[in-house]
């Protein structure tokens, strides 16, 4: 059943919200790493190889709900 977003418990939006951020930042992710793979072994060279590894351990957690709710990554800012 769909729910305006007036009847939502704070809970309830949070969680939509982090669903909707996180496939967001999948799609995004997949877009960098198949652009990435698609680049010649030259043009490849301008990547560290610490960023690359850093997007495809984003993508991995992503996928596999390793996230953090938004509650605790404002705790973690101190906000």
């Amino acid at each position: 059943m769909d729910k305006t977003i007036a009847s939502l418990s704070p809970a309830e939006f949070e969680k939509m919200v982090e669903r909707t951020i996180d496939r967001r930042m999948q799609i995004w992710l997949t877009q960098i790493l198949d652009a990435m793979s698609q680049m010649d072994e030259e043009e490849n060279a301008d990547f560290r190889p610490e960023f690359i590894e850093s997007l495809r351990r984003s993508l991995y957690q992503a996928d596999t709900n390793q996230g953090i709710s938004l509650y605790e990554l404002r705790k973690q800012l101190g906000q």
